[in-house]
């Protein structure tokens, strides 16, 4: 089948855009286009002003990333604007109320695993903490050892240089 053959083209017109496309469409989808991941990183300062980042763990039979830790995010999807992703993430991955987003930083990965990704970063604040046993809060200097590469070197250090241009009495 090529790219461009009717029955490709069919099946492609059958998809509904405003509904979950599940994983193997997702991936197969993701290497073909470009996608825009929203990064939700929150962050916190811990009662020795420490900062801590909450972070949940992909399900160890995850197709991407299997196991690792990550700050939550979703991919937009079309009609949707930022403030959909939030409301999803704050139901589906925090478990509670996401009270303010500030956008930080754009990242470009045009050699992710699963495709081409531009990341969208934001500091996010939860309104309360969460007893979300998908998630947990770590200090940002001492993150598990299976946290998503990229969010270990690009994500949460954009974040926290907001974060702590934000809060002049943080400890390190």
């Amino acid at each position: 089948m090529s790219q461009g053959s009717p029955e490709l083209l069919k099946m492609l017109a059958e998809i509904e855009p405003r509904k979950p496309y599940g994983t193997a469409l997702f991936d197969a989808l993701a290497k073909a286009t470009i996608s825009i991941g929203v990064e939700a990183v929150c962050l916190r300062l811990n009662l020795e002003k420490k900062v801590e980042v909450y972070l949940t763990q992909r399900s160890p039979n995850d197709t991407a990333y299997p196991g690792e830790w990550h700050c939550p995010g979703s991919v937009l999807r079309p009609t949707e604007n930022w403030e959909d992703v939030f409301k999803r993430l704050a139901e589906r991955e925090f478990g509670g109320r996401i009270s303010s987003t500030r956008f930080i930083a754009n990242a470009n990965d045009p050699a992710e695993a699963r495709g081409h990704f531009i990341s969208v970063i934001y500091l996010c604040t939860l309104e309360e903490p969460t007893e979300n046993p998908k998630g947990k809060w770590f200090p940002v200097n001492h993150l598990p050892e299976k946290t998503v590469e990229c969010h270990r070197y690009r994500i949460i250090p954009a974040a926290v240089g907001a974060f702590v241009a934000e809060n002049t009495s943080i400890c390190w």
